[in-house]
């Protein structure tokens, strides 16, 4: 199963990551607040941003994950990424936002066309994401695109810059009844 390879909505268009989005991932993952509730350590170089941009080229060739780089359609800015990870009978995602772009909307106007898509596929019952208890945003976001709140899983995931080895993560889903 493979996902699109671009979406695009009324101001957004996702397509996949590459190496030359390697200087735009720098200009979040290098800093703290973006970074603060991820479970990767913040970047300290350029160097660390084209890995990922990289890693993101062969998840798409391989079929593991689909990261989109989401761009503004008009401007062509570089706002974030956010990736699927299709695993029948399940798929997950989880984004990113540079801090710039915070508080418009973005992050759920291309969570929605993703979560949709997922979730209108015959072999996908369950499309989950998971945020760290106190990040409200990202919470906000996962209800707004149709997710219910099921759980706090207990030492979930590592938060390098929290200082958790293993910390806790709320769990939300949007589920489909299973077809017999």
């Amino acid at each position: 199963m493979r996902a699109p390879d671009t979406f695009e909505t009324e101001r957004l268009r996702l397509r996949p990551v590459q190496r030359s989005d390697a200087a735009s991932i720098f200009q979040y993952a290098g800093e703290a607040s973006p970074t603060r509730f991820m479970p990767f350590r913040r970047h300290q170089d350029i160097a660390e941003s084209l890995a990922f941009a990289q890693r993101c080229e062969h998840c798409w060739i391989a079929g593991s994950a689909f990261p989109w780089a989401v761009t503004a359609k008009t401007s062509g800015n570089f706002l974030g990424v956010l990736e699927l990870r299709l695993s029948p009978p399940k798929a997950d995602f989880g984004y990113i936002f540079a801090e710039t772009f915070w508080g418009n909307g973005f992050a759920t106007e291309a969570a929605s066309v993703v979560v949709a898509w997922a979730i209108a596929q015959p072999a996908i019952l369950r499309v989950w994401a998971t945020c760290h208890p106190n990040n409200a945003a990202s919470a906000g976001v996962l209800r707004r695109v149709g997710l219910s709140y099921e759980a706090t899983l207990a030492n979930w995931e590592a938060r390098p810059q929290l200082g958790e080895v293993a910390g806790p993560s709320d769990c939300y889903a949007l589920t489909k009844p299973a077809i017999a």
